[in-house]
């Protein structure tokens, strides 16, 4: 099995991300790598329409990188055992490009990312940051698909009764 030195993983903080960089945490501890954790932030620091004029909005970004980096460290230290050589790194930019240009940087030996499993329309509409990284990224990529979705139990909170054949009469 090849040996990684650096584990890249990313992260959009959903749950289904954060699974990924838990299975990105355990490959790093296996393999004795260095894990950075990326989440790339989206910026909306000056906003245009034909009838204002801007309106800066760098108070909202920072408050956006701040709530972010918050929510990274309090999963770090719930969810990664081994914290020593761990670090996470917030950028912004158009998520597949900053994740590929990071990847990059850092010398990284393998990108894992989630997959958010959207199908039909809602792929179309939304794309695929993983699809777009795999086609773009200098190293390996890892792809974790999400875990599957619980059943929600039936309505008023009970869970529907087993069926059973009919009793035969006499």
């Amino acid at each position: 099995m090849k040996h990684f030195k650096h584990v890249l993983a990313t992260t959009d903080l959903s749950p289904e991300s954060f699974s990924a960089v838990q299975y990105a945490a355990h490959l790093a501890e296996g393999q004795g790598a260095k894990l950075t954790i990326l989440h790339v932030v989206h910026s909306i620091s000056l906003a245009y329409t034909d009838f204002v004029p801007p309106v800066d909005m760098s108070n909202i970004d920072q408050a956006i990188e701040e709530a972010a980096q918050e929510k990274l460290d309090q999963w770090v230290k719930r969810h990664v055992k081994r914290r020593a050589g761990v670090s996470i790194v917030l950028r912004g930019g158009v998520v597949d490009e900053a994740i590929c240009d990071y990847a990059k940087e850092c010398d990284a030996s393998v990108i894992v990312i989630a997959t958010h499993g959207r199908k039909g329309l809602t792929h179309v509409v939304l794309g695929s940051v993983a699809e777009r990284v795999v086609r773009s990224a200098p190293c390996p990529v890892l792809v974790i698909k999400p875990p599957k979705p619980v059943v929600e139990v039936a309505r008023g909170g009970r869970k529907p009764a087993a069926r059973t054949a009919p009793k035969k009469k006499k």
